[in-house]
């Protein structure tokens, strides 16, 4: 089948009369690992076994940038991808950056193997987060306003955003920072080192409480546990008690408290699932198929530009 037959027929993530033939093609090209244009019964098969590895979301992001399919990621390929997101047109990123040339080389000829991607990867995610904070900060301060903050999370760090923590961004920010004042770079980094050290944070936890996932901890405890068992900072143990006050305002914390926070429950959800498939068989079985697609494109910065799902 083509790509269309796929994505508009079969999974029918796009409307038949108004979609972006570029997102179509790319979302097929995941599956359509030969690269023809055509995806047969086995790279079917196989796209399903794919789905099993618990690092599937790294393998199917790599597949949509390794456009050509011979197993690796230039730079022409990544950068062809990104520019079509909608994320790269709200916050252009620098693709002549330091960063950039450090992975794909100062002549960006250097072709990136999957391991070497799935790396790349996250990193880029953190690269963007500063990327996009220097944006929005025109005047060279060290702030950006609270709604700059919000729009960078939500665009580009959207994958480590829970829906209680989406939702009280602006409040959390305030909180910390002070109702109508800015967000400093050091608030913006302790966030999101945070988000991607939570399963950390419920170790240490764990370790205060003996095991125990009922028992209110204290700002104090915390900090005593933390600083024994890692190099979590006191900004980044203030920013969880303040996303820990919004939710229930008692000034301690619970693991429930963690587990509505930590980005691990969209990723678990979503392992869990996929460990489940052996087959999808029909069209009432698509839903993990479009699941796993537009996890893929979350985790890969975004949409592609008028790739809006109608489901």
């Amino acid at each position: 089948m083509t790509s269309e037959d796929f994505v508009i027929g079969y999974l029918r993530i796009l409307d038949e009369k108004n979609h972006n033939a570029d997102t179509v093609r790319l979302l097929g090209s995941i599956v359509d690992t030969s690269k023809d244009g055509l995806i047969s019964y086995a790279e079917f098969q196989a796209f399903e076994g794919l789905l099993c590895f618990p690092d599937a979301l790294y393998k199917t992001a790599f597949q949509l940038f390794d456009t050509n399919g011979n197993g690796m990621v230039s730079f022409q390929e990544f950068s062809e991808v990104i520019q079509k997101t909608e994320l790269h047109k709200k916050i252009p990123f620098n693709l002549n950056s330091p960063f950039i040339q450090l992975y794909f080389g100062k002549d960006k000829s250097r072709l990136v193997s999957y391991s070497e991607f799935s790396q790349f990867l996250h990193d880029f995610h953190e690269e963007y987060a500063i990327e996009g904070f220097r944006r929005a900060d025109k005047n060279g301060t060290g702030f950006i306003s609270i709604l700059d903050f919000q729009e960078i999370m939500s665009s580009i760090k959207s994958h480590l955003l829970t829906s209680q923590v989406q939702s009280h961004l602006i409040e959390a920010a305030q909180l910390s920072q002070g109702a109508g004042s800015r967000v400093s770079f050091p608030y913006f980094i302790a966030f999101n080192s945070l988000l991607n050290n939570m399963e950390l944070v419920k170790r240490i936890y764990l370790n205060v409480t003996n095991g125990h996932r009922t028992q209110e901890v204290s700002k104090e405890e915390f900090m005593h546990s933390a600083q024994a068992m890692s190099q979590m900072t006191p900004l980044e143990v203030d920013i969880l008690f303040h996303l820990c006050d919004i939710l229930h305002q008692t000034g301690r914390i619970v693991y429930n408290d963690l587990y509505a926070i930590a980005p691990e429950q969209y990723f678990k959800q979503i392992t869990n699932r996929l460990a489940e498939i052996h087959a999808v068989s029909g069209p009432e079985d698509r839903g993990v198929l479009i699941q796993i697609l537009e996890s893929t494109y979350r985790f890969s910065l975004g949409s592609i530009a008028g790739g809006e799902c109608v489901y």
